[in-house]
């Protein structure tokens, strides 16, 4: 077989110390058929996706390695979506209570540069950073929040400059 793209989802659900994931084959980068599948996923303690990641790679089938076997021929990731988070609620620094519960988020969120949070509880409880090429959305697929629309990054640049000169 001559090398081709082929589509993949990565669906990522909470785990112990880091997320699980899981991936599936799709014939395009379909939010609609992402969800869809995101329902059949059920990880180690029941855990169910929090978000889902679309990849293509360029892959092939195996090749004669000249002594009678085959070598796989890993595949070359070339395109990576944002995360979609399947639902989620946006946490801005500013909306976290300056409480003893909350210090080492709070502190996280300085020290890493991370002013804009996604918090996602569809499975157990989520917390991640909502990047800039990350979306939230719903049950149908609609991007409801976009980790780029203009108010989260100009809140974001103003908050990152605001923790870079408390710790300069």
């Amino acid at each position: 077989m001559k090398p081709k793209r082929k589509h993949f989802v990565e669906f990522f659900s909470p785990g112990t110390f880091q997320a699980e994931y899981s991936t599936r084959s799709i014939p395009s980068w379909s939010i609609a058929k992402a969800i869809k599948l995101s329902k059949k996923v059920i990880e180690r303690h029941g855990a169910k996706p929090y978000g889902f990641q679309f990849v293509t790679c360029i892959c092939a089938d195996p090749i004669p390695d000249g002594e009678g076997g085959k070598l796989k021929v890993v595949s070359k990731e070339v395109k990576r979506s944002g995360m979609h988070y399947l639902g989620g609620e946006i946490l801005k620094f500013d909306d976290v209570p300056n409480t003893k519960e909350n210090k080492i988020l709070r502190s996280n969120m300085e020290c890493n540069d991370m002013p804009v949070l996604v918090v996602n509880n569809n499975s157990w409880k989520w917390t991640a950073e909502f990047k800039k090429d990350d979306v939230v959305v719903d049950e149908k697929g609609v991007i409801v929040r976009r980790g780029n629309d203009k108010d989260i990054m100009a809140y974001r640049r103003e908050k990152i400059r605001e923790f870079r000169k408390r710790y300069a």
